[in-house]
């Protein structure tokens, strides 16, 4: 009989309300059990684990009770651990002329993330994994890439949107040194390919993540939730590049023509004030509500909320500092629901909001457009059932994750 593979996937934060993608995938891979696995979190987030990680999830910000140990394995490993801190400093003065994009921590910031990098590569050893995968092409995968030098165990990344558009790290020496990196969108993937010009990129690959159709089916029925007028939906953090703000500005465009409809945003961040003071000044206050008082609320409220919506509204848009969605996960759960969507064409969308076929598509940051595509559907069921129905189909055909976890699997099991 196979002995399954220890499978240690680092996640700084797990599971996050943003990031429902990576609790589904994880959760199927365990659901599987063709790997043995373990998740190893810094932190806590306020998002529902599934029953089937409760057992294999392990919470360990590194504190003062690891600090011996950690001497002691450094002391332990001493010559090794010095020497994959000097070949890590001569790759970054042979790449020093390449231009990728990517952030380039300063001296003292390298070292900090190092000796951080040796304390987790003795915690990491207590799991004794053949294999970790670390999460976000950012800083996570940086330790781990040093971790995994330091302890011969081989890694791999998944990445995903800004953590390569915006806050990648040495992408090229992780392209050199990971058995794998899994990007979900083709604009990032396009992205780690120019950053990584002229080296081999066979280990670079277009994985898209998936949603568990019927799991989130089952979970919503029997259950009902309606307004009185039609549901204009949107769901995702209360930052820039979610475009709430022209949202905003169609709604009242919409309400000067005397339409009749209520827009529910679903989020919390950094601009929930600045975005309710924009809908009070707006005379929105009673067409438009940001559900959850800026702390979320549980993902089967969530589809609830999907459930009842008449229109989902997706006015995404490409930050100045180059963050963008990629294929957003609250566009698939539309799709599951089989509910039309009003969306623009930043970063990756297009790769599942075919303009006519599975949604209706506009140019970002373009209220008035925003705003007539709404009102068609609005007055038309006819295309929004049709839209919705595309919807559907272009989720169950590419982004269903039973399907999709296989690729993922394979390469955790091939990669020794």
């Amino acid at each position: 009989m196979e002995t399954k593979k220890k499978i240690l996937v680092f996640i700084p934060e797990f599971p996050v309300l943003t990031e429902t993608f990576i609790e589904r995938e994880l959760t199927k891979l365990a659901e599987r059990g063709n790997v043995e696995l373990t998740v190893f979190s810094l932190k806590k987030g306020k998002n529902k684990l599934s029953d089937v990680l409760k057992d294999k999830v392990y919470y360990g910000r590194y504190c003062f009770r690891d600090f011996f140990r950690g001497v002691i394995y450094t002391f332990s490993n001493f010559p090794k651990i010095l020497k994959v801190f000097f070949d890590f400093r001569k790759d970054l003065r042979e790449s020093r002329d390449v231009k990728d994009g990517c952030i380039r921590p300063g001296f003292f910031k390298q070292i900090y993330i190092f000796l951080k990098s040796i304390g987790y590569a003795e915690k990491f050893l207590h799991f004794n994994p053949d294999f970790i995968l670390a999460h976000f092409l950012s800083e996570p995968s940086t330790m781990v890439m040093h971790i995994s030098k330091i302890t011969g165990v081989p890694y791999g990344i998944s990445a995903h949107a800004k953590d390569i558009m915006v806050t990648s790290e040495y992408t090229r020496l992780k392209a050199k040194t990971a058995n794998f990196i899994t990007i979900c969108n083709k604009n990032a993937y396009r992205s780690v390919l120019d950053q990584a010009k002229g080296l081999n990129v066979s280990n670079v690959n277009l994985a898209y993540h998936g949603v568990d159709i019927q799991k989130i089916l089952v979970t919503s029925e029997n259950k009902d939730f309606r307004t009185d007028k039609p549901l204009i939906l949107a769901n995702g953090r209360l930052v820039e590049k979610k475009g709430f703000p022209y949202l905003i500005e169609a709604s009242k465009i919409l309400k000067e023509k005397g339409l009749n409809f209520l827009v529910y945003i679903i989020g919390f961040g950094p601009l929930y004030q600045e975005l309710l003071d924009s809908i009070n000044s707006s005379g929105l206050s009673d067409d438009i509500r940001i559900v959850g008082d800026n702390k979320g609320i549980t993902i089967d409220e969530v589809f609830l909320y999907y459930r009842a919506a008449s229109i989902f509204a997706f006015p995404s848009i490409k930050t100045d500092e180059g963050d963008v969605d990629g294929v957003a996960n609250v566009l698939l759960e539309a799709g599951i629901f089989e509910v039309p969507v009003v969306s623009t064409d930043a970063g990756s969308t297009g790769e599942l909001i075919i303009d006519g076929v599975s949604g209706l598509v506009v140019p970002q940051k373009d209220s008035k457009l925003l705003a007539e595509k709404i009102e068609i559907l609005l007055k038309d069921e006819d295309l929004r059932n049709k839209l919705g129905k595309g919807l559907y189909k272009k989720v169950l055909e590419g982004f269903n994750l039973d399907k999709n976890i296989v690729q993922l699997e394979n390469m955790l099991k091939s990669s020794y």
